[in-house]
């Protein structure tokens, strides 16, 4: 099984959910800044918030491989997940900007979930599971 996608979809996300984030702040409040001036800070934060949502992702992705979903289907479940996490986590934390946010994180989540190729299978033979 090739893990790639889900470490490729979740640290896209997280590299440029923050760049998404000024963009939409200055668009509607006309004003630059905002976690790309914390940038560093922005990625930590967000990899610790982002841990949770990521490990029930793992299970399910594990879980669409073997049931042998096709490619599509499984990319919109995860994709789906992972915008459900963004929302969840923004309610839970109750941050600043937190529409703001999770609009952009959910944009970001989107693209590079489209963006990547989903191959649950690896040709080099480095799964965790061999049948």
């Amino acid at each position: 099984m090739n893990w790639s996608y889900l470490f490729k979809h979740w640290f896209g996300t997280l590299l440029i959910g923050p760049i998404i984030v000024d963009i939409i702040i200055y668009l509607n409040y006309a004003k630059i800044g905002g976690l790309l001036e914390v940038y560093p800070i922005a990625l930590l934060f967000s990899l610790i918030f982002s841990a949770p949502t990521y490990i029930i992702y793992g299970f399910i992705y594990y879980f669409l491989c073997q049931k042998n979903v096709k490619r599509l289907y499984s990319k919109i479940i995860l994709i789906v997940l992972a915008v459900s996490g963004v929302y969840i986590t923004t309610i839970i934390i109750k941050v600043n900007m937190m529409e703001d946010i999770a609009i952009s994180y959910s944009i970001s989540s989107i693209i590079t979930g489209l963006f990547f190729k989903l191959n649950f299978n690896n040709d080099h033979n480095t799964s965790f599971h061999k049948n």
